[in-house]
């Protein structure tokens, strides 16, 4: 779960002198007006340990100032103790929401879990307009494999982010000031981007719960929850490679290869669109275009469309480079395509490669065995598999190939070696 604190700036705007406030609340205001925070704060407490500890005011100015010092922790637990002592002051703490979720964020990496949701309920309670904490709420429940409770966090904040697009929407269309407009276009691209990763996480449970579930009819409704909430989720950003990409995955899943094409092609151009209005950079379309072209080159060799694959893969090849996915994946397309020679090539580059972990290894290793054992070079095929087995020592199906592989040169002893090995290993 990614809990970068959200250092959002806030403004305080001008700071009216309220005729019924009391002195001391004026003489905070005062200070806060002119950037002494600290004073402020000594004069706050001062007030409370004097005996006015009940009153919201003092609190809610306390907070202001701990809030403009950033120190989140004591700015939300003043705002919280404002609020219960007057309900009616949750409204002027709407743009103060990053005080009750950066404390919980805190909370939460200290290990302070229940704390850490406790903040987000007061905080979610204080400011509903705000899908941040349900979101955050979610990532707690997945974490903890709470799933039904995850996705019922990460449909209240869905709902909260569409509710608040549509506000925002109807405040641009109306706004004369561009200063104010640039504030609520930022507004609405948070919003957008809260009902992405939302959705990307209710999607992501789905496609848990689809590839473990061994009933055909749950299977199929799970499918269909998935696509009605990415659907959903394309509806508010239709460029979001992320939903596209996770929907494809669904399709691949139930083997409706064409829709997955589809749902990469357009993908690609999203990446596009999105360089083009210059919210995506080069070098991240790079990288997202990779991704893409890697599992639709997948997707085609799923397809048995082995050149459209190999070309797909060689595309991403170039943007991302000889990494393990990718090289991997090549060459099990040649192999699959009977290139066996092609793969070999392929598939040595990886064992030259360094920092990949043992399993990566030993399985490029197995793929020359395999290799070589359709183009029936026995000894050579022995040697790729004996050092598979240096990488993966405890794997019983290289002991049984390797067995295969003693008998088939008439070193029966080693075979039956090999073979005790294997069954040792089940």
């Amino acid at each position: 779960m990614n809990l970068a604190k959200l250092w959002a700036s806030v403004v305080v705007g001008l700071l009216f002198i309220a005729g019924c406030s009391s002195p001391a609340v004026t003489g905070i205001k005062v200070h806060i007006q002119n950037g002494e925070y600290q004073e402020a704060i000594h004069l706050a407490d001062s007030v409370i340990a004097n005996g006015e500890g009940s009153s919201a005011e003092v609190w809610y100015w306390k907070a202001r100032a701990y809030s403009m010092m950033r120190v989140w922790d004591e700015a939300a637990v003043s705002f919280v103790q404002a609020y219960e002592l007057d309900s009616l002051m949750a409204g002027s703490m709407t743009n103060y929401w990053p005080a009750f979720y950066n404390t919980a964020a805190g909370y939460i990496e200290e290990g302070r879990i229940e704390d850490g949701i406790s903040m987000l309920e007061t905080g979610s309670a204080i400011v509903p307009e705000r899908p941040e904490f349900d979101q955050m709420l979610g990532d707690i429940a997945l974490n903890e494999h709470n799933y039904d409770e995850a996705i019922s966090r990460f449909s209240e904040s869905i709902e909260i982010a569409i509710a608040m697009i549509d506000v925002t929407q109807a405040n641009i269309a109306e706004c004369q000031d561009p200063a104010w407009a640039e504030q609520l276009n930022s507004e609405l691209d948070n919003m957008t981007n809260s009902v992405v990763l939302s959705t990307y996480n209710t999607g992501a449970i789905f496609k848990n719960f689809f590839i473990n579930s061994e009933d055909e009819a749950e299977a199929a409704d799970y499918m269909a929850q998935a696509v009605v909430i990415y659907t959903r989720g394309l509806e508010v950003d239709p460029s979001s490679a992320d939903l596209m990409t996770g929907l494809a995955e669904f399709y691949i899943l139930s083997e409706q290869y064409d829709e997955a094409i589809s749902i990469y092609d357009s993908a690609l151009v999203a990446i596009d669109t999105g360089v083009e209005e210059g919210w995506i950079s080069e070098e991240d379309a790079a990288d997202m275009k990779a991704e893409v072209l890697l599992t639709r080159g997948f997707t085609f060799i799923e397809m048995e469309r082995f050149d459209e694959g190999i070309t797909a893969l060689e595309l991403c090849r170039a943007q991302m480079g000889n990494t393990y996915q990718v090289l991997a994946m090549i060459g099990h397309a040649n192999f699959i395509m009977e290139q066996y020679n092609e793969s070999i090539e392929v598939m040595e580059q990886l064992t030259l490669m360094d920092g990949l972990t043992n399993d990566e290894y030993a399985n490029a290793w197995y793929m020359i065995y395999a290799n070589y054992i359709r183009l029936e070079e026995d000894t050579d095929a022995l040697q790729a598999l004996l050092t598979a087995i240096q990488y993966d020592g405890d794997n019983a199906d290289y002991y049984e190939y390797l067995a295969q592989t003693y008998s088939t040169l008439g070193r029966n002893n080693q075979a039956m070696e090999a073979m005790r090995k294997a069954q040792s290993l089940r």
